[in-house]
């Protein structure tokens, strides 16, 4: 089995910890992790006594004097991905420190994890100790209870965590999610394309001629007349509505809120027109995220005969890893990453695209082994950095972002110094509510609507109000 081909297929796994992908009848699902009808469980193999690692930022990583260590079987539902990720970088040293506890993985997907963990809420038994999710999902599951509140816990962290992540996995005040990666959107372009159209490939450059989606029309408009290819793919009949829900992000507009729906308020309208403007001006390709043909434009040549490559792609920075490993291998030192586009003129140039969070259940019965794992993993910076290093998880824990990583030069995207601009993207995130207890639906809603527009079916405005209604009939908000 060749390199790229692994590569494949461990990455589909962990797409959906990152990616939001809008669930309607007409729309055909990003891949996802497959779902095991019966999992079973596996113990972690024991590990030899290690040193004990240094302690990060002066916080107390030990208990405190006379305390007993935690110990006892603890079991934890996550992906395949994520169990690898951290029995590959620093599970060892946990069960160093930890050696009177022992792990037990059960494997579903990020939405799984929530679906399942919901079931148990409602049939008072069955949960884990500890759970990972996506950020998508939290929402419903703190809607329904059954979460342990750890904002006492967390307190020592809170001021090192980013406001977003920590605002998706909170209710009333009360923490009840761990935040682990975020999303950070940023425009991944192709330094090759641009200069055949005549254009700078310097970053600070391709930042300034994609600042506003005006100034990114024009710049995909030259790149067609120069070249003849593609600014970007954007499908329409299946349309996840990716885009959109970046757009409107940006904008720190909430898809809903305090039971009221809000998609059909004009700035939507508005928003869904300015993306349909690349449309008819024919700016784009008509292929499908997460296809054969969409890797396939994003790793071809310049000169191909039979693919015609795409200049860019606005998605989150996890992205960097897919392109590198195996989607747009053979197109190394031909990538290069700029900011996002803002809405208008001077405006935010940041967005989120998926992310995740680990949770303890209220009925967990070994709630002290499920905190000391998370703050081990994902609260003490130099193992946090570990995990980022092997991963590619950008981190929502912002005190790792002073790591020397994160200066380091990615040969893949021509020596260009990416993580700092992922940081500062990420500091800047708006605080919007796209996702929360009721987003399976209201972004389901609106990516059919998106496509329904696309389509020419129907106009922007009317489209989204049909959306509009169609999430107040299913949800009753008003």
């Amino acid at each position: 089995m060749s390199k790229k081909i692994v590569f494949q297929i461990v990455a589909l796994l962990v797409i959906f910890t990152m990616l939001l992908s809008a669930c309607t009848p007409a729309a055909t699902q990003a891949p996802t992790q497959a779902e095991p009808a019966a999992p079973e469980a596996t113990k972690a193999e024991e590990q030899p006594a290690a040193p004990e690692p240094t302690k990060a930022e002066e916080k107390p990583a030990e208990p405190a004097a006379g305390t007993e260590k935690p110990g006892g079987n603890l079991l934890i539902w996550v992906q395949q991905a994520n169990q690898d990720v951290f029995e590959k970088t620093v599970l060892p040293d946990f069960q160093a420190e930890y050696p009177d506890i022992t792990i037990e993985w059960v494997n579903y997907s990020p939405s799984e994890v929530a679906n399942q963990m919901a079931l148990a809420i409602q049939g008072g038994s069955g949960g884990p100790d500890l759970g990972v999710t996506e950020n998508a999902s939290i929402g419903r599951l703190m809607e329904l209870g059954g979460l342990m509140d750890v904002t006492p816990k967390m307190q020592p962290y809170i001021g090192e965590l980013n406001e977003f992540a920590l605002k998706e996995g909170s209710k009333e005040g009360k923490n009840y999610c761990v935040p682990w990666d975020i999303g950070p959107v940023v425009t991944f372009y192709r330094r090759d394309i641009f200069k055949a159209a005549g254009l700078s490939d310097k970053p600070e450059d391709v930042s300034e001629m994609v600042s506003t989606w005006d100034k990114y029309l024009q710049t995909c408009q030259t790149i067609k007349d120069k070249t003849g290819l593609p600014c970007m793919a954007q499908n329409k009949a299946n349309n996840y509505g990716d885009m959109f829900f970046n757009m409107t992000w940006q904008q720190g507009l909430d898809l809903y809120k305090d039971g009221t729906v809000l998609v059909d308020q004009p700035q939507y309208a508005e928003t869904l027109n300015k993306m349909g403007e690349f449309w008819k001006s024919d700016l784009v390709s008509d292929n499908l995220e997460w296809t054969d043909n969409w890797y396939a434009e994003m790793n071809a040549k310049i000169d191909d005969p039979n693919v015609k490559p795409v200049a860019s792609v606005v998605i989150a920075a996890w992205m960097g890893n897919f392109l590198k490993t195996w989607i747009s291998d053979d197109q190394a030192g031909n990538w290069g990453v700029g900011l996002m586009t803002a809405y208008k003129e001077g405006g935010t140039r940041s967005a989120n695209q998926g992310g995740s969070c680990a949770f303890i259940p209220a009925s967990s019965a070994n709630p002290d082994a499920a905190w000391a794992f998370i703050e081990f993993m994902l609260l003490r910076k130099e193992n946090h950095i570990k995990i980022f290093e092997y991963s590619d998880y950008f981190p929502a824990y912002e005190a790792t972002y002073d790591d020397p990583l994160f200066t380091k030069p990615d040969e893949y995207f021509g020596g260009q110094v990416t993580r700092p601009l992922f940081a500062d993207v990420a500091k800047q995130i708006p605080v919007a509510n796209q996702y929360g207890p009721l987003s399976q639906t209201v972004r389901g809603a609106v990516a059919t609507a998106i496509q329904k527009f696309a389509m020419e079916q129907m106009s922007a405005e009317d489209a989204l109000k049909e959306a509009a209604e169609t999430i107040r009939t299913e949800t009753g908000m008003k």
